[in-house]
Protein backbone atom coordinates (compact mmCIF):
# COMPACT_ATOMS: atom_id res chain seq x y z
CA UNK A 1 0.00 0.00 0.00
CA UNK A 2 2.96 2.37 0.44
CA UNK A 3 4.99 1.89 -2.19
CA UNK A 4 3.83 5.45 -4.30
CA UNK A 5 5.29 7.12 -1.40
CA UNK A 6 8.15 7.97 -0.88
CA UNK A 7 10.82 6.66 1.70
CA UNK A 8 10.41 9.75 4.88
CA UNK A 9 6.69 9.55 4.35
CA UNK A 10 6.72 5.85 4.96
CA UNK A 11 8.86 6.61 8.16
CA UNK A 12 6.68 9.23 9.22
CA UNK A 13 3.83 7.07 8.69
CA UNK A 14 5.39 4.00 10.60
CA UNK A 15 6.56 6.57 13.84
CA UNK A 16 3.38 8.11 13.89
CA UNK A 17 1.62 4.97 14.42
CA UNK A 18 3.96 3.89 16.92
CA UNK A 19 4.04 6.57 19.03
CA UNK A 20 0.32 5.94 19.76
CA UNK A 21 1.18 2.61 21.16
CA UNK A 22 4.46 4.23 22.22
CA UNK A 23 2.86 6.81 23.92
CA UNK A 24 0.17 4.97 26.01
CA UNK A 25 2.57 2.32 27.55
CA UNK A 26 4.76 5.64 28.97
CA UNK A 27 1.98 7.20 30.05
CA UNK A 28 0.23 4.19 31.65
CA UNK A 29 3.80 3.59 33.12
CA UNK A 30 4.45 6.74 34.58
CA UNK A 31 1.11 8.24 35.87
CA UNK A 32 -0.27 4.67 36.93
CA UNK A 33 0.16 5.43 40.72
CA UNK A 34 -1.31 8.82 40.86
CA UNK A 35 -3.91 8.68 38.22
CA UNK A 36 -7.12 6.69 38.69
CA UNK A 37 -8.45 5.94 35.16
CA UNK A 38 -4.63 6.01 34.32
CA UNK A 39 -4.48 2.95 37.51
CA UNK A 40 -7.58 1.19 36.04
CA UNK A 41 -6.14 1.00 32.22
CA UNK A 42 -2.89 -0.21 34.01
CA UNK A 43 -4.00 -2.90 35.40
CA UNK A 44 -6.08 -4.20 32.43
CA UNK A 45 -2.68 -3.94 30.13
CA UNK A 46 -1.35 -5.83 33.30
CA UNK A 47 1.53 -3.06 34.08
CA UNK A 48 1.18 -2.43 37.79
CA UNK A 49 3.00 -5.41 38.51
CA UNK A 50 5.67 -4.97 35.86
CA UNK A 51 5.61 -1.24 37.24
CA UNK A 52 6.53 -2.76 40.87
CA UNK A 53 9.45 -4.58 39.47
CA UNK A 54 10.78 -2.05 37.03
CA UNK A 55 14.49 -1.94 39.13
CA UNK A 56 14.72 -5.48 36.89
CA UNK A 57 13.22 -4.09 33.90
CA UNK A 58 14.83 -0.30 33.79
CA UNK A 59 17.90 -1.82 31.08
CA UNK A 60 14.83 -3.11 28.74
CA UNK A 61 12.69 0.07 29.55
CA UNK A 62 16.35 2.40 28.84
CA UNK A 63 17.37 0.10 25.84
CA UNK A 64 13.90 0.85 24.18
CA UNK A 65 14.04 4.76 25.21
CA UNK A 66 17.62 5.29 23.42
CA UNK A 67 16.27 3.45 20.74
CA UNK A 68 13.21 5.38 20.33
CA UNK A 69 15.29 8.41 20.53
CA UNK A 70 17.92 7.81 17.77
CA UNK A 71 14.90 6.35 15.62
CA UNK A 72 13.53 10.06 16.40
CA UNK A 73 16.71 11.70 15.04
CA UNK A 74 17.08 9.80 11.98
CA UNK A 75 13.75 10.71 11.09
CA UNK A 76 14.23 14.47 11.73
CA UNK A 77 17.66 14.34 9.58
CA UNK A 78 15.33 12.40 6.75
CA UNK A 79 12.89 15.29 7.04
CA UNK A 80 15.21 17.69 6.73
CA UNK A 81 17.18 16.38 3.89
CA UNK A 82 13.85 15.55 1.85
CA UNK A 83 12.90 19.45 2.97
CA UNK A 84 16.08 21.25 1.06
CA UNK A 85 15.66 23.95 -1.54
CA UNK A 86 16.09 22.14 -4.95
CA UNK A 87 16.87 25.41 -6.49
CA UNK A 88 20.44 25.30 -4.34
CA UNK A 89 21.58 21.54 -4.94
CA UNK A 90 22.94 20.33 -8.45
CA UNK A 91 21.79 16.69 -8.71
CA UNK A 92 25.63 16.06 -10.08
CA UNK A 93 27.25 17.34 -7.00
CA UNK A 94 28.19 13.45 -5.23
CA UNK A 95 27.87 14.17 -1.64
CA UNK A 96 23.68 14.88 -2.35
CA UNK A 97 23.73 11.60 -4.79
CA UNK A 98 25.52 9.54 -1.81
CA UNK A 99 23.15 10.89 0.89
CA UNK A 100 19.60 10.28 -1.60
CA UNK A 101 20.96 7.05 -1.80
CA UNK A 102 21.20 6.10 2.03
CA UNK A 103 17.58 7.81 2.55
CA UNK A 104 16.12 4.57 1.87
CA UNK A 105 17.82 2.24 3.77
CA UNK A 106 17.97 4.48 6.71
CA UNK A 107 14.16 4.85 6.57
CA UNK A 108 14.36 0.85 6.52
CA UNK A 109 16.64 0.15 9.07
CA UNK A 110 14.47 3.10 11.41
CA UNK A 111 10.89 1.35 10.47
CA UNK A 112 12.43 -2.47 11.41
CA UNK A 113 13.52 -0.78 14.85
CA UNK A 114 10.17 0.61 15.31
CA UNK A 115 8.90 -2.29 14.96
CA UNK A 116 11.00 -4.29 17.50
CA UNK A 117 10.16 -1.04 19.83
CA UNK A 118 7.06 -2.24 18.99
CA UNK A 119 7.37 -6.23 19.84
CA UNK A 120 9.00 -5.25 23.12
CA UNK A 121 6.73 -3.02 24.24
CA UNK A 122 4.15 -6.24 23.59
CA UNK A 123 6.66 -8.42 25.41
CA UNK A 124 6.65 -6.43 28.32
CA UNK A 125 2.27 -5.53 29.05
CA UNK A 126 2.17 -9.19 28.60
CA UNK A 127 4.48 -11.12 30.60
CA UNK A 128 2.00 -9.71 33.15
CA UNK A 129 1.82 -11.37 36.52
CA UNK A 130 3.56 -14.22 35.16
CA UNK A 131 6.84 -12.44 34.91
CA UNK A 132 6.22 -11.31 38.13
CA UNK A 133 5.40 -14.59 39.44
CA UNK A 134 9.04 -15.43 37.51
CA UNK A 135 10.75 -12.59 39.44
CA UNK A 136 9.99 -13.44 42.74
CA UNK A 137 10.92 -16.71 42.74
CA UNK A 138 14.33 -15.76 41.30
CA UNK A 139 15.15 -13.51 44.10
CA UNK A 140 13.52 -16.39 46.21
CA UNK A 141 15.84 -18.72 44.81
CA UNK A 142 19.34 -16.51 44.60
CA UNK A 143 18.28 -15.79 48.64
CA UNK A 144 18.27 -19.36 49.39
CA UNK A 145 21.37 -19.34 47.97
CA UNK A 146 23.10 -16.53 49.91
Amino acid sequence: MLTIYKWDVKLVLALAAFALNYGEFWLLAHIHDTNQLAKSMAILKQLPGIMEHSSSLKPRFDTLNDLVNVILEVTKCVIEFNDLPTQYIRQDVSAYNTVSNHIPVAAYWSIRSIVACAAQITSLTTLGYEYVLFLEIFKFVNSSLD
